[in-house]
């Protein structure tokens, strides 16, 4: 069965501005682990749900980005943020579920705070492995689902369903973390930590590097 984004007219205006006007702080809170993950990253880049542009400072000017971004209302920002920093951009309006790339033909592949979005992360995960080369590498930082029996669970917990609606299919307990580690990749580099901002449902986070 096929996966589609529905795009909301109101939500997701709101949400393009809102990453867009956040992306200082989010470097602020993501830039140093960002530029270690993007450190020496090939010509060309393959980034599922880029958003309004966020991970274009992290890149080499003249980098090739190939833009899995299925929301429409994040295309105006995101053409804006390819024009600033330099990035030659390709947008694909599809699903990470679904991507229209050939087996075996990238080598670099990013994701970030995207997994927790996606309708079947198993099934884009899949795809992730199915478009990168032999030993071809897949780069992520995501929120995940704290553990049992803490404050952050019960958080997590109680603010999952306007969370979800507002951030248009995000969910804040899910468990990324147990998907990556059965995904069969060669090497798999994972760290758990917290990253406090007032931003509480997403503290519990991982962030690593997956070979193929």
């Amino acid at each position: 069965m096929s996966v589609e984004f529905k795009s909301n007219a109101i939500l997701g205006p709101i949400n393009s501005w809102t990453f867009k006007a956040l992306s200082g702080y989010m470097d602020y809170l993501f830039g140093k682990s960002k530029r270690k993950l993007f450190k020496n990253h090939p010509k060309t880049v393959v980034e599922i749900g880029p958003g309004a542009g966020a991970n274009m400072r992290y890149l080499k000017k003249g980098t090739k980005l190939i833009a899995i971004e299925p929301n429409i209302h994040m295309h105006k920002n995101l053409k804006k943020s390819a024009q600033k920093y330099g990035i030659d951009l390709e947008i694909k309006t599809i699903v990470g579920e679904s991507i229209d790339l050939p087996d075996n033909s990238i080598d670099f592949v990013a994701c970030t705070l995207v997994m927790c979005t996606v309708s079947d992360p198993v099934k884009c995960i899949e795809q992730i492995k199915r478009i990168l080369k032999p030993s071809g590498v897949f780069v992520f930082i995501e929120h995940v689902k704290a553990r049992k029996n803490t404050m952050l669970e019960l958080i997590q917990n109680l603010t999952h369903k306007p969370w979800h609606w507002f951030f248009e299919g995000c969910n804040t307990n899910r468990d990324t973390k147990s998907l990556l580690e059965s995904a069969g990749f060669s090497t798999l580099v994972l760290e758990e930590y917290n990253s406090y901002s007032p931003f509480i449902p997403i503290i519990p986070q991982i962030r690593g590097r997956a070979t193929k």
